[in-house]
């Protein structure tokens, strides 16, 4: 009985942040490396389009089934489940859009599906601005990621207790 749920389970690594946060720059990074990708039949889920894109003809792209979603009632269980089937996915890669809240993907996630990483980009010259102005979407992120990103940091003018305050008082 244990081996059958094992076989269902279903890999999902989830990378979330605002525009131009890096997301995208990651992924493919992550898609080039072949410690990552030894040719795995990979769903991208891909829910905001930023100035960074995909290279559908990138050999790393070669097995990546790209999915765009542009609002968050589209992503379905069903649908999720029919990609998945279609390609022949053995994992999927979600580029989830900042603005969008989480709980909307995982109640989309078929059972079996498993959230096996989850990494929060932010920019860190906008970050303290957005968890000014919309703090419920900044928490909503950093809830249940495991490791957060903080890209383009100014080292003379980043004020590193201010993000480690934030961050620490939603995730231990």
């Amino acid at each position: 009985m244990a081996k059958q749920q094992d076989e269902q389970e279903f890999p999902v690594y989830l990378f979330t942040g605002f525009l131009e946060s890096g997301k995208t720059k990651f992924i493919k990074e992550t898609l080039a490396d072949p410690k990552f990708n030894a040719g795995e039949k990979t769903l991208l889920v891909v829910c905001e389009e930023g100035i960074e894109e995909y290279e559908e003809d990138q050999p790393y792209m070669e097995n990546v089934t790209v999915v765009t979603y542009n609002d968050p009632s589209e992503m379905t269980e069903e649908r999720l489940r029919a990609k998945a089937k279609r390609s022949g996915a053995e994992r999927m890669i979600v580029e989830y859009n900042g603005m969008w809240m989480l709980d909307r993907l995982y109640s989309a996630l078929p059972d079996g599906w498993l959230v096996y990483q989850e990494i929060l980009f932010a920019e860190a010259g906008t970050f303290l601005n957005y968890n000014a102005n919309m703090r419920s979407l900044v928490y909503d992120k950093l809830k249940s990621c495991e490791l957060v990103v903080f890209n383009r940091a100014d080292e003379k003018n980043l004020d590193k207790q201010a993000f480690h305050k934030i961050v620490r008082a939603v995730s231990r």
